[in-house]
């Protein structure tokens, strides 16, 4: 039988020819080699499978699945963490080029301290040509022994997200409610996340995130792109994102295994985000009616 990798680096991908071979070829690459690559095709139109395919001929440590119907880019991220084995997870972008010792310097960080459930790189953003440009600012370095204050901290501080194409300990996420199928998912498992144990965000070799005008970003402006990326399985055209996290928020709260009192804090930490956050709430319900009446198809994000 084969042993387990330690890590397990899950890449969903849907028509990626583009960059898929960087970005495959750029794990391959990694000076850590104790890793597989799990790559979860969303039935491409182009030759992405063909590229998977090749490369899993090439190297055993890469498995590949293809859905046989778009199931949408979130399901998809929680397919290839379904299939993942390893003590530690990241997710991987078809369009991010990790730096050769990206996966060595996390692993390292992770193994030297237990508090730490998530290892966040350094990153610059990249153009479509690979021209690099602004430098991410670390903000999610946050190692605060109460959990408090980290959630404070993942509220209220400025970042780009980053974090999942970090490392993370597959037992936290495994702690959270891994319902990853809504629109900004990420921001509320970054608050699960922090609820769990202490951020890293140092420096280090780099993450190279590129930005293109394919990408999901530019991409989800309309409701009808937020469904057609997202799950396309969705019927609803009503999305209140901005709701949808702050309830999560508060799920993950009640749920926890925090003592009582700092749950307690934690909620009234979250009513005071909502009254900070109202202008977002109040835009969520105001698009929500337009959408209702047929006068706009604006994503309210």
């Amino acid at each position: 039988m084969k042993r387990c990798s330690r890590v397990s680096i899950g890449l969903p991908v849907f028509n990626g020819e583009v960059y898929l071979r960087q970005a495959i070829e750029a794990h391959l690459a990694q000076t850590y080699g104790d890793f597989e690559l799990i790559i979860s095709d969303n039935a491409s139109a182009d030759g992405t499978y063909d590229i998977c395919a090749e490369y899993c001929r090439l190297d055993e440590r890469i498995r590949l699945v293809r859905q046989p119907a778009n199931c949408g880019v979130n399901r998809n991220h929680m397919k290839v963490f379904a299939l993942a084995g390893g003590e530690y997870f990241r997710w991987a972008a078809v369009d991010d080029i990790p730096s050769p010792d990206l996966l060595n310097h996390a692993v390292a960080t992770l193994d030297q301290d237990r508090a730490v459930v998530a290892y966040v790189p350094a990153t610059v953003n990249i153009d479509q040509d690979g021209r690099i440009g602004n430098r991410l600012p670390r903000t999610l370095d946050i190692r605060d022994e109460s959990p408090v204050e980290r959630a404070l901290a993942v509220l209220t501080r400025d970042y780009q997200m980053v974090f999942p194409q970090g490392l993370m300990r597959r037992d936290a996420l495994l702690s959270t409610n891994r319902q990853w199928h809504f629109f900004g998912w990420d921001f509320v498992l970054l608050f699960e996340l922090a609820l769990q144990g202490h951020l890293c965000h140092l420096e280090g070799p780099l993450l190279y995130r590129r930005l293109h005008k394919a990408s999901a970003a530019h991409c989800t402006r309309k409701i009808s792109e937020v469904r057609k990326w997202v799950d396309p399985t969705v019927r609803s055209r009503i999305l209140m994102p901005h709701w949808k996290w702050a309830y999560e928020r508060c799920r993950a709260v009640v749920v926890s295994k925090l003592p009582v009192r700092d749950r307690v804090r934690l909620l009234a930490l979250l009513a005071r985000h909502s009254c900070w956050d109202r202008k977002a709430l109040t835009k969520d319900v105001v698009m929500a009616a337009k959408v209702l009446l047929a006068r706009a198809d604006e994503y309210p994000f």
